[in-house]
This record gives structure tokens, C-alpha cells and sequence, in this order.
């Protein structure tokens, strides 16, 4: 049975990681993918440490034994590495591919969370999940689908970049969904460990950014979100790094929060309605073209989580 605090903890993971994709989406076409990504990393060390000292309690660090506290850096380092990899995989997959393709690719993390689910914590897989999760992933298609007047731009540029491209992009998706999967199921891990996720997410934020911050002292442009040269887009890397905080910050750790409640099957089934929610604010906030097919999409999500929550 689905508790309801589970759910509307769920929904608020949701509403913050679609309004976030908006911020994401308008910031990246000003900056550099691997600055925005180090830059929204600083940041949302910074926030989740807040939420941690708010929220968290660091007392249950200190009831852990050794092997217990290896077990949770462990889980939390595998975790903020998966999600950064994950980050630059999305972002270097849109590089090579279009958004219409990537973004149901990435939503093919519910498969990898499923299957680690059942292996780790022997979850159960029921029938209306199946079948919910089955319409609710076909909206996902239908609404990044292309229009007719695109297919045939498709059609022309045919020839240019076939097919190298095209499977090194498909290739990155898949593994940004993998690497979201990991993340997500080693974050949980270390919840179950301490009790705390809070804490959880800020340790797994922490070394995301130093990973991140040892590659840039490879390649400088990790860090050129912080330079001179840089501060008339300073702006946008300051609501990229904004929009981090309340999405890998927050809703991360309130999304985990509801997989303690209802699992991480049923939570994780829940999430893939982000799409519609997404697609819901782009028409409203920026004005993006109403399509028919979303009129079909809201109805498959609608009997997906229909059936998810009464059958």
C-alpha cells in the first residue's frame, strides 16, 4: 500500500527536478558544460551542508563501527562519483545527439534501479508496477518525439555524422541512466547505514566535487566558471548553482526519503511522471508550443499511475 507522506515527498522530488531542467536548459546554451558542472557542484556542496546541519544529525556518524562507517564513505563516494559521471555523460551525450533521443535514453535508469533493487534488497516487482511503469516510460516518447517539419530536417542532414555520432550519444545516455542508477541505489545504502540522508547527500556531494576538482587541475575549464573573463555569465552559473541546490541538493535526498517509505521500486516508477511535469512548465513558464500528442501522453500517465496506486 502506497503511504501517502511517500508520494507527495515523491511529487516535490519531482516538481523541483523538472523546474530545475528548466534552469538547466536556459543556463547551458551560455556556459560550458564542464564549468557549469563544477560550478553547480560548489554550490550545492554548500547547500546540502546547510540542509545537513538543518535537517541531519552528525551524532549518528559517531555510533558507527569501523567496517560500518568504511561501508557508508564507500557507498557515499560510489554515489557522488556515479552522479558527476552520470552529469557529464548527459551533457556530453547532448553534444552528439538531440534531446528528443537523450532524454528517454536517461529515463531507462528505472530499469538499472529496478534490477539493483530486486538484487539488494529483494524488492518486490508486482504486476500493476509493470504495467503503470510500461505506459507512464511510453509517454516519455511520445512527448520527446519530434515533429514532422523536424524529420525532415532529420531527412537532410542524413549524411553528415552518420552513424558515429549517433552511437557514441546513444551510448552515453545509456550510461548516464547506469550511472544515475548507481547513484541513487548507493546513496539509499548509505541511508540505510546511518538512518540520515541528509548527511548522506552532502558526503556524496563533497566527493563529487572533489573528484571534479582533481580532473580540473588536468583540464582548466573546469574553472573557468570562476574566472574574470567569465563575469558577465556570472549570472547564470549563479542559477545553474541555485537550481543544483534545490535539485541534486534537496530533491535528491527527499526522493530517497520516500524510497524509505515506499521503496525503491514504486518510488523510482513515480518519478518517471518528471517528464510530463517538465513539459507541463515549459508551456507555461517558457512558452514552448502546446503539441497534440501531449493530450495522448497525459492519458497513458494518467492510467499509469492509476493503475499503480488502485489495482
Amino acid at each position: 500500500m502506497v503511504e501517502l507522506i511517500g508520494f507527495f515527498l515523491t511529487f516535490d522530488a519531482i516538481f523541483t527536478w523538472a523546474l530545475a531542467s528548466l534552469v538547466y536548459k536556459w543556463g547551458l546554451g551560455r556556459t560550458e558544460p564542464k564549468a557549469n558542472l563544477f560550478f553547480r557542484l560548489c554550490c550545492t556542496t554548500l547547500g546540502t551542508f546547510i540542509f545537513s546541519l538543518i535537517f541531519g544529525s552528525y551524532i549518528v556518524l559517531g555510533h558507527l563501527n569501523n567496517n560500518q562507517l568504511i561501508a557508508y564513505l564507500i557507498a557515499c563516494f560510489i554515489s557522488g562519483l556515479s552522479v558527476t559521471i552520470g552529469d557529464l555523460f548527459y551533457y556530453m551525450s547532448l553534444k552528439r545527439i538531440d534531446a528528443s533521443r537523450t532524454y528517454p535514453l536517461v529515463q531507462l535508469s528505472l530499469i538499472f534501479v529496478i534490477f539493483f533493487s530486486v538484487i539488494c534488497y529483494g524488492e518486490e516487482i508486482t504486476i500493476p508496477i509493470v504495467f503503470g511503469g510500461i505506459l507512464i516510460l511510453s509517454s516519455v516518447f511520445i512527448l520527446s518525439s519530434k515533429d514532422k517539419s523536424d524529420k525532415i530536417d532529420i531527412k537532410r542532414s542524413l549524411r553528415e555524422k552518420i552513424s558515429e555520432d549517433l552511437i557514441l550519444g546513444v551510448l552515453l545516455a545509456i550510461g548516464t541512466a547506469f550511472c544515475w542508477a548507481v547513484a541513487y541505489v548507493s546513496l539509499n545504502q548509505a541511508r540505510i547505514i546511518t538512518g540520515d540522508v541528509f548527511i548522506s547527500n552532502f558526503v556524496r556531494v563533497f566527493f563529487g566535487m572533489i573528484t571534479f576538482a582533481l580532473l580540473g587541475l588536468f583540464q582548466k575549464e573546469y574553472y573557468s566558471g570562476f574566472k574574470k573573463e567569465n563575469r558577465e555569465n556570472l549570472k547564470y552559473f549563479i542559477y545553474i548553482g541555485i537550481a543544483g541546490i534545490l535539485s541534486l541538493g534537496f530533491a535528491d535526498a527527499i526522493y530517497i526519503k520516500a524510497a524509505e517509505i515506499n521503496g525503491l521500486i514504486l518510488t523510482s516508477v513515480f518519478t518517471i511522471n518528471t517528464p510530463m511535469v517538465q513539459q507541463i512548465l515549459s508551456i507555461l513558464i517558457l512558452k514552448e508550443k502546446f503539441r497534440k500528442r501531449f493530450i495522448l501522453a497525459v492519458v497513458l500517465i494518467i492510467t499509469g499511475n492509476y493503475i499503480i496506486f488502485f489495482l
